[in-house]
Order: C-alpha cells, then structure tokens, then sequence
C-alpha cells in the first residue's frame, strides 16, 4: 500500500480590492507560540499501486471528485490544482489545470490540524 498527503492551507481573507492588506510577516516571526500547522487539514489517500503524480506544491486545490473505480470493489479519486486562485466565485477551466488522478483507492481521510492523528513534527 502506498499513501500520498496533501496538506492544504486556508487561504487569508481577501478584501473587497480582492487584494490582501500587503506583505505581512509570516505569523510565526510575530508569536514565539504559534502552531505553524494550524488553519491546515491533510488529505491522506491510500492506493493499492504506487501511482506517478505531477508536482502540485504551491498549487491552488480547485476540484476533489470521488468515485467508484473501474473495478468495482475501489475509489477513484481525482484532484485539480490551478496555478492562480480563483476570482469573483468564477468556476474554473478544469481543462487548464493539473490533474491527478488515484486508482485504485483504498482510504481517503481528511484530517483538521488538531487530529489526534494527523503528523506532526517536534521541531516547531
């Protein structure tokens, strides 16, 4: 079995000017107890096969579909990152993003920050 992670960050709140306030320190330098992972949830997909996947560090997470395999008896599961965020609630062109696909699937489970499971790492 193999299982691939994908942690997301939720993204800051955008102003009307659909800009943010400007360059912000990172909230790490301002609260010696801050939890870097905090605001994130992680994606755990386990497959059968070790699958290829296209690099998606630093993408936007547009589309998540879920679905029965070919097989019958596994998911499929298919994930869209885009380059850009999306502006003004405006659906994305799926065909200009990256797609990965998993099949087939054996678990799917999204955990939040505070998971008793979800990773963690001593160095923080």
């Amino acid at each position: 079995m193999w299982e691939f992670n994908f942690k997301f960050k939720k993204q800051p709140p955008r102003l009307k000017s659909n800009c943010c306030k400007g360059l912000q320190p990172p909230v790490q330098y301002e609260d010696v107890h801050t939890n870097p992972d905090q605001d994130c949830c992680l994606l755990q997909i386990t497959t059968l096969n070790f699958i290829f996947l296209p690099v998606v560090m630093g993408m936007v997470f547009t589309l998540f579909t879920i679905n029965v395999s070919t097989d019958m008896r596994h998911h499929r599961v298919r994930l869209v990152f885009h380059d850009s965020p999306v502006w003004n609630g405006k659906k994305p062109r799926l065909d200009q993003g990256v797609q990965v696909v998993l099949d087939p699937v054996h678990s799917v489970r999204l955990l939040d920050w505070w998971h008793p499971h979800y990773p963690f790492s001593l160095k923080a």
